[in-house]
């Protein structure tokens, strides 16, 4: 039966001679990942599926450990849903598709006569690791920042990258819905919001109309993130000054706490100049002269570790911008302090 389950745990399955005019195969069983080790030490495979979970050294290493001995071989994933994090891995590796389990007759002879079908025409049937990756760190940054256009155009751009690529329905299918997964888990990492996954939801008959369904998922996203944020009781404006009060000594910057509240950088300016009649940079240099000046009063640092302490390496610069703020240079400003 085609739909019937033929892939074991922990077994890899390679595939040799399908460079030939007339295809003929030979189809090895590898139990486990030493037998497998020791089969790539004889020949080199075309094509190798393998399990992920296998006794002594999972897929991912073995692939890591052959993939530049063996330049020609094309490696397939079998993985569950519980093991994303592989399949992940697995991209920047160049793995060239996964499947997942059970992975029945018919669903291996698809992958099969499509990467024997590569061997047979030289046209580029798979995605760019590189792009994919570069993909996937502007999105991540567009979402959480709100940014709709960048998302849009990022798509786009990539989108018309893949015009000249023969590229399998299926295939892309499994690799858009991992790339959402991917962001999924990078958005929840940076903390503040919780987004769940939704199975199945991106789907199309052909490239554009998936590329359009992707594009959908991730505009649904900054919805999705939009929402939890108006729901926080957490003020962007006092959470910025708390972030900054808090991290005098360090060198933030305007685009470091945009990008903790998850705010596109030009939007938080004009909102933080708005609701604090001050820009970034001028609220920054206030509080640290405000201490510097609570510091003089009630301490017996010097001006060069005062200065040292609010993060300032160049003590001419703390010095002007001590000057400009009370009108007094620092050691002016002691001197009035003490005829007081």
């Amino acid at each position: 039966m085609d739909d019937e389950p033929i892939v074991r745990k922990g077994i890899s399955y390679l595939v040799s001679r399908t460079d030939l005019e007339d295809v003929q195969i030979d189809i090895s069983e590898a139990d486990g990942s030493l037998m497998a080790n020791q089969l790539f030490e004889e020949q080199e495979f075309d094509i190798v599926f393998t399990d992920i979970n296998m006794p002594v050294m999972d897929g991912l290493a073995l692939i890591e450990k052959w993939n530049k001995k063996m330049t020609r071989t094309q490696w397939v994933i079998l993985s569950g849903y519980d093991e994303f994090n592989y399949a992940q891995k697995a991209i920047t590796l160049g793995v060239k598709d996964y499947l997942l389990k059970p992975v029945t007759k018919k669903k291996a002879q698809e992958t099969l006569v499509r990467l024997i079908d590569k061997y047979r025409k030289p046209s580029d049937h798979f995605l760019n690791m590189n792009e994919l990756e570069n993909l996937i760190d502007k999105l991540e940054g567009a979402i959480w920042t709100l940014n709709e256009d960048t998302v849009k155009s990022s798509i786009s751009s990539w989108g018309e990258l893949l015009v000249s690529k023969e590229i399998e329905v299926s295939y892309f299918f499994n690799t858009l819905n991992n790339i959402l997964s991917m962001l999924i888990q990078r958005l929840n990492n940076r903390g503040n919001i919780v987004l769940e996954e939704r199975a199945g939801i991106i789907n199309g008959l052909n490239i554009e109309a998936l590329i359009d369904s992707f594009q959908q998922n991730c505009i649904e996203l900054i919805g999705r993130i939009r929402v939890q944020r108006k729901g926080q009781v957490l003020d962007p404006i006092e959470f910025a000054k708390k972030y900054i009060s808090d991290n005098l000594t360090e060198k933030i910057s305007l685009d470091d706490v945009a990008d903790k509240l998850g705010l596109n950088s030009a939007y938080f300016s004009h909102l933080f100049k708005k609701e604090t009649g001050t820009s970034f940079v001028e609220y920054r240099m206030q509080l640290r002269m405000e201490k510097a000046m609570r510091l003089i009063d009630s301490s017996n640092m010097k001006i060069t570790e005062i200065a040292n302490s609010l993060g300032y390496e160049d003590l001419s610069h703390f010095t002007k911008t001590f000057k400009k703020y009370t009108g007094l240079s620092p050691s002016k400003y002691i001197a009035s302090l003490e005829m007081d």
